[in-house]
């Protein structure tokens, strides 16, 4: 038997005096309950609503205040805070609220109504339980994303009467009555139709007696290709149009002829008005990507030439606007040599505040829908301008509220209907009778519908959706400004028992909601804290969600790839983006200067420019990056202004550094020096993904990096013996078996001048016998890479341009080897030997790679018998890319293919390792028996990526770095810290730490004690995998290579890596 299911549709706020609109009408209560016997409806009385209670009565549904039972309550707008009290035990509410809540975005002023429906943090599943769900109008979408319920094309309709109306009484003002003066307001218009029959009437009067002389051919823009724009079009039809071209208007205008019995209407698309500032066409595709390539010239072009403008396009930061406000005064100039009255009547329907018109200052309401507006002088004009009226009612859509009302209701009986039948328990399936439109049946959809009303729902069972848990904190903080105890309503399961009543809660002020509605602490002259993130990339999001989470802090994110901006804040409706030439540090100057700490995501190299901005600003900074010599320069100069330039807190460098001091740290605290110190670390992909690929590796960020990192020299002490490895060497010299997990191999290489950590850790290098820092890789990534360095693929001081990919090789080896002592450049079969395992594995990585063709040569034949090691994977890796143009460098060639070929596939899995292993002995036993014992301690990190949670590289850079820059926000970092440093200090150390730890990325440490001989000859035997040496150390001193044992190898770094434990090594030795 089905349950009954009662849906209320409630009055909506008194206090909105013109909000007269219905979510659901008489016709279809009716067509609701004959099609749901289960169902009733219950009709709140409100004499202001468009459709009368009697109406309803008869339609089937009941009048009355009582709405104790209703499983659906519907409304239009919010619902008042007085009607919907705090749940308790003794009255719950378990009904479903849809309404426009306006609170998915973080709206503060209306986290009150948020928290009614939002448990506080930690409350018990009962006291939840206790909790309404709520469904956002704004959020129902169909399955292309598009929204499938609102009002935006009676917005253009209404926005059409008001413009023409606010038009006439300015030209009445300016002394020329116009037939618009006729034009019916819609509030005062008995229905569309009633309006749309009075301005046809002012149409037959332009066709027969013309427009005004004075203002000559009367000419209507209209932006924009939404439903807004749309009702414009739809609207205007009823006069004598004539549609010209933006190309016809300054013909049209000048021309004394023009006919004034038509109306001139020009529909200006973004290619009319926008230019790209290289000088090539207007690309849709382009544009999206690259908006701040693109200029308006609409005031060149369009605005001069309008009696009015219908304005219906939206807007979003980092978008060229419109129209400025230095360019409405070009345009008013250039108008006025026109006549007219040109460009000073705008109807801004979209009502963007300060957005693709940037004069737009405030929205108005209908009992005073115009303002006007003085645009500032310019010196090169001559003398003041005329006022520009405007009209910018935001609530357009409810002065037409009968048609506005069926058109939506309509809509959301589909979605009322399936809820209706899931509350039931009855079928979901939706009757066609009445909706038949074939545009219409992918909403009809049972499944589709239901999956739409869930991602529409911001909160049930006292929890918010997973899209909004981001608005917790600020829920949790109203209901501390209430008093609220959530042990003592744990206790009586009453949420309404804290210290104020939910009747002692209105009238809310503004004043009591910026407290209490999560407004976070505010500073620098009442603002919130803000945090300017620089770049978009790879690692961003895990950082943007964490950020984006905590209240108090205002979160903006610059970035010159809008896809990759829009993407990060379609969770975070409250966070800011802007587009900007990340290159050019006067994009984002300003950026700076507005924010309190900055976090750069930029390549390394942009570091620097960005920490002397900050300097130079007062601004904090932090990035992930190693410090370079150009940033270590700013070191003084950034402790003079008392900024902090917060570097090396990622992955590697950054919870190595963390995890490391704190070991150390609790090493020295037991007594204890060390004498042995291996830290090693990299990304990899998780095992099962790295099978069917050459390198075993796949990038989830720029190659180039990895690529460069293959050269780079190498410094460590192994053994007690300091070994230099020049970059040339560095993968001839991998070590083969690095043991940190049974789980699976790694092969690992030597990380530049690990000497210099000496310093950083503060080791006693004449005590050390062994200090190496090294980067995790499969076993066979060093041989093949180096194989690839010797065709020359990672040159970096020549450029080739190539003009099909299997010409690759030949160009790179002509590049590396043409400059040489050879008498001709060498082929593939020249470099290796034919019948070895490594041309056999070389031939097979490129030909899978597609740089060799199986049928181009006798090497490439070769290649073809070689195949079948690397399975096809779930990327298309048949395809190519296309080649880059003009010269580029043999690197950034490969490391774009590589880009291609080795890119994550969505299900595909990475895999971060990170490894310490410290040996210590008690600083008591130098020099007596007990000299044999040492102790090894294990600090260990191994974690996934996810699709839920992100990459696992994303997350080890990108949470170390938001939870660094929290602190330095939130001023939980002292004063005596600036300048530029590492996290080598406990106040950033310890937090980063315990913040890791609390998001599942937390140290696994270890010790155990061992006796030296054990450590050393017995490691050989039976050890703790399978027989490998029991330690890190002993397997890079026993299975090396890693270069030649001697203290000395051929040839010193180049001066940057040396450093002082080195050097003072190197001269004991």
């Amino acid at each position: 038997m089905l349950r009954r299911i009662v849906v209320g549709i409630r009055r909506e706020d008194p206090k909105r005096v013109w909000e007269r609109r219905a979510p659901l009408t008489p016709a279809d209560v009716a067509y609701l309950l004959s099609r749901n016997p289960q169902a009733d409806v219950l009709v709140a009385p409100c004499h202001r609503r468009v459709f009368r209670a009697e109406e309803y009565e008869k339609a089937g549904a009941h009048v009355t205040d009582d709405f104790r039972s209703a499983d659906v309550v519907l409304g239009v707008k919010e619902v008042p805070l007085e009607e919907l009290p705090l749940p308790s035990s003794t009255s719950p509410d378990n009904a479903t609220h849809i309404m426009f809540s306006h609170t998915h975005k973080g709206q503060a002023y209306n986290t009150p109504l948020l928290s009614r429906f939002v448990a506080p943090t930690n409350s018990p599943e009962r006291v939840k339980q206790l909790y309404p769900t709520l469904i956002d109008y704004e959020l129902l979408k169909n399955s292309d994303g598009e929204r499938t319920v609102g009002f935006g094309w009676f917005a253009g309709v209404a926005g059409v009467l008001e413009s023409l109306s606010s038009m006439a009484h300015y030209h009445l003002e300016q002394g020329i009555a116009s037939p618009f003066l006729y034009t019916p307001r819609p509030h005062n218009s008995s229905s569309l139709k009633h309006a749309q029959h009075q301005l046809k009437a002012i149409g037959k009067l332009i066709a027969e007696h013309g427009t005004p002389e004075p203002l000559g051919p009367f000419v209507i823009g209209v932006t924009g290709s939404g439903n807004v724009s749309k009702g414009c079009l739809d609207m205007l039809k009823e006069l004598p149009l004539k549609y010209v071209s933006v190309d016809q208007l300054e013909a049209l205008v000048k021309n004394p002829d023009t006919d004034r019995r038509k109306i001139y209407l020009v529909h200006a698309k973004p290619s009319d008005y926008f230019k790209r500032t290289d000088g090539l066409a207007y690309d849709r595709t382009h544009y999206y990507e690259s908006p701040q390539t693109y200029e308006s010239v609409f005031h060149e072009r369009v605005a001069p030439y309008l009696t009015l403008l219908l304005h219906g396009a939206g807007w979003a930061p980092g978008f060229p606007r419109v129209m400025t406000t230095t360019q409405l005064s070009l345009a008013l100039e250039k108008a006025r040599g026109l006549g007219g009255l040109r460009c000073t009547n705008i109807g801004d329907i979209s009502c963007d505040i300060e957005g693709g018109l940037e004069f737009l200052t405030h929205s108005t309401t209908l009992s005073s829908p115009f303002f006007k507006v003085t645009p500032p002088p310019l010196p090169s004009l001559g003398g003041p301008l005329p006022q520009v009226q405007i009209m910018s009612v935001d609530i357009l859509p409810t002065s037409l509220p009968y048609e506005a009302s069926k058109t939506f209701s309509s809509k959301l009986v589909p979605y009322l209907q399936t809820l209706i039948r899931a509350k039931s328990g009855g079928a979901t399936s939706v009757s066609s009778d009445k909706f038949k439109e074939k545009k219409n049946r992918e909403e009809q959809d049972a499944g589709q519908l239901s999956k739409a009303l869930k991602d529409a729902t911001i909160a049930q069972g006292g929890s918010l959706s997973g899209r909004d848990a981001w608005l917790q904190p600020s829920v949790d903080k109203f209901y501390t400004g209430l008093g609220f105890n959530a042990a003592a309503a744990a206790a009586s399961t009453d949420v309404s028992s804290s210290k104020e009543t939910s009747e002692q809660l209105a009238p809310v002020t503004p004043e009591s909601v910026n407290e209490a509605a999560g407004a976070p602490p505010q500073a620098n002259g009442g603002r919130l804290k803000r945090i300017l993130m620089l770049g978009s990339g790879m690692v961003a999001k895990p950082a943007v969600d964490m950020i984006a989470a905590r209240p108090g802090i205002e979160l903006v994110i610059a970035s010159n790839s809008l896809p990759e901006l829009q993407a990060l804040v379609a969770a975070h409706p409250h966070v800011k983006y802007r587009v900007a030439d990340v290159s050019d540090p006067e994009s984002y100057k300003h950026l700076v200067e507005e924010s309190d700490v900055v976090i750069s995501l930029l390549p390394v190299n942009l570091h620097p420019q960005v920490g002397q901005l900050c300097v130079n600003n007062g601004k904090h900074l932090v990035t992930a990056s190693y410090i370079s010599p150009a940033m270590a320069a700013l070191d003084e100069s950034a402790k003079s202004a008392g900024v902090l330039l917060l570097n090396e807190i990622g992955l590697d460098p950054g919870i190595d550094h963390c995890s490391a001091i704190s070991l150390l740290s609790q090493i020295r605290s037991m007594g204890h020096e060390v004498v042995s110190f291996s830290s090693f670390c990299g990304g990899l992909p998780a095992p099962e993904d790295s099978l069917d690929v050459p390198l075993r590796y796949k990038f989830s960020w720029r190659p180039q990096g990895v690529l460069g990192a293959a050269t780079n020299g190498a410094r460590f002490l192994l053994g007690g013996e300091l070994r230099n490895v020049p970059g040339q060497s560095l993968l001839r010299g991998a070590f083969p078996t690095v043991p940190i997990t049974s789980s699976f191999n790694l092969e690992g290489l030597p990380n530049r001048d690990s000497m210099v950590y000496c310093d950083t850790y503060d080791l006693d290098a004449s005590k050390m016998r062994t200090v190496i820092r090294g980067t995790l890789r499969y076993p066979g990534f060093s041989q093949i890479m180096h194989s690839f360095l010797q065709l020359g693929f990672l040159n970096t001081t020549t450029r080739i341009q190539i003009d099909r990919w299997e010409d690759f090789v030949k160009a790179s080896l002509a590049a590396e080897y043409s400059s040489s002592s050879q008498s001709a450049v060498p082929g593939i079969t020249d470099l290796f030997s034919r019948d070895s395992e490594e041309l056999h594995n070389l031939l097979e990585a490129l030909t899978w790679l597609g740089l060799l063709s199986p049928s181009s040569s006798s090497v490439g034949r070769a290649a073809a018998g070689t195949q079948g090691r690397f399975a096809p994977s779930a990327i298309d890796r048949t395809s190519m890319p296309s080649l880059p143009k003009g010269p580029t460098t043999p690197l950034d060639l490969f490391a774009y293919i590589l880009s291609h070929k080795l890119r994550y596939a969505p299900e595909e899995r990475d895999l971060v390792v990170l490894s310490h292993e410290i040996v210590s002995r008690p600083t008591a036993a130098l020099g007596s028996p007990s000299l044999n014992k040492e102790t090894v301690h294990s600090s260990t990190l191994i974690t996934y990526g996810s699709p839920t949670l992100g990459s696992a590289m994303s997350r080890t850079v990108g949470i170390p770095v938001a939870i660094a820059a929290l602190l330095v926000a939130e001023d939980k970092v002292p004063t005596s810290l600036r300048g530029v440093v590492g996290p080598m200090d406990q106040s950033v150390y310890k937090p980063v730490l315990e913040g890791l730890e609390s998001v599942g990325l937390g140290m696994d440490e270890s010790s155990k004690e061992v006796s030296v001989v054990e450590a050393s000859e017995a490691s050989r035997r039976d050890g703790m995998f399978g027989g490998a040496p029991t330690t890190i150390e002993r397997a890079l001193i026993d299975l090396g290579p890693a270069g030649p044992r001697r203290a000395f190898g051929a040839g010193r770094l180049h001066d940057a890596m040396e450093s002082p434990a080195a050097k003072r090594i190197e001269a004991q030795a």
